[in-house]
């Protein structure tokens, strides 16, 4: 999305506000995010996060079985999609479905949407957590069309 100040950010954070949405993300996906650089002051992420519109989900719980049949599901899946290795593919991809599974399995939410420009990933997500009976409960949505759809015209 880009930083605090470009049209995509800003439409990002408005659709969260208007809609009562909380994004929730994996802390390997947070870790990835909250990289500082020369360029950033403060990443785009911690902005989110102090403005209350994105998350850090709990620790991924291995032990429960369904969060580490989803997170290496769904690495397979993406492995086979991009004819690559599992052991190469990125784990952060995984993690977004494993923290979907882990929230479905204890209870705390009936439905997920799982944003992801990485579409491997989304479908992935979507085929393992059907395999895992929660078919009605994810929904994936392409980041690039999320995006596209709040602000057409980008920065």
């Amino acid at each position: 999305m880009g930083q605090p100040s470009n049209n995509r950010y800003r439409a990002v954070r408005r659709f969260a506000r208007r809609n009562d949405v909380t994004f929730l993300v994996p802390e390997r996906v947070y870790d990835e995010l909250s990289v500082n650089d020369s360029t950033t002051r403060t990443p785009p992420v911690e902005t989110a996060l102090e403005d209350g519109w994105v998350a850090v989900g709990d620790s991924l719980d291995f032990s429960r079985p369904v969060v580490s049949r989803v997170m290496d599901g769904v690495q397979r899946y993406i492995a086979n999609t991009d004819d690559r290795p599992a052991d190469e593919v990125e784990r952060a991809d995984a993690a977004l479905a494993a923290l979907a599974a882990q929230r479905l399995a204890a209870g705390e939410v009936t439905e997920v949407y799982v944003y992801t420009t990485d579409i491997a990933a989304g479908e992935g997500a979507e085929a393992v957590l059907a395999s895992e009976g929660y078919g009605d409960s994810i929904t994936f949505v392409n980041g690039f069309r999320f995006l596209e759809d709040l602000c057409p015209e980008t920065d």
